[in-house]
């Protein structure tokens, strides 16, 4: 018996799961993957310090994940965050020429700042558990 082979939004969501394995905030493990108009994975991405800078599970390097969550709402600014969020990762990670028309697998809603990247670097998806937004072509 053969096993039925998963669609390609949830073969590329499993693979942001696994990239926010190496996540290193204590509040949330956030992966992104991000793939082109083929299939082809060009970049990815998951939430943390930029390198040689002491993350959150640093004895507490980030200002963010010293406060409570009642502090610091899911929504709020993310000023006081250290990390790059995956999402940035990810269009860092993928050279520029293929991210117009390209598709964003990330594990979670992005903040306001990164759907702004989002949108910026002319992503057409972006597919998270819960939705999936497309850009109209043309736009």
């Amino acid at each position: 018996m053969t096993a039925e082979r998963p669609s390609w939004d949830a073969y590329f969501l499993a693979g942001a799961e696994w990239a926010a394995s190496r996540a290193d905030c204590t509040r949330s493990h956030v992966g992104a993957i991000l793939v082109n108009a083929n299939n082809e994975v060009r970049g990815t991405g998951y939430n943390g310090a930029p390198a040689g800078v002491p993350g959150c599970e640093s004895a507490g390097a980030c200002p963010r994940g010293r406060l409570s969550a009642e502090q610091c709402p899911p929504d709020s600014d993310y000023s006081n965050c250290t990390a790059d969020h995956a999402e940035r990762n990810a269009i860092r990670h993928t050279p520029p020429g293929e991210l117009p028309g390209s598709t964003l697998y990330t594990t979670r809603e992005p903040c306001p700042a990164c759907w702004t990247l989002i949108r910026a670097a002319g992503i057409r998806r972006l597919v998270t558990p819960d939705t999936t937004y497309e850009r109209p072509s043309g736009r």
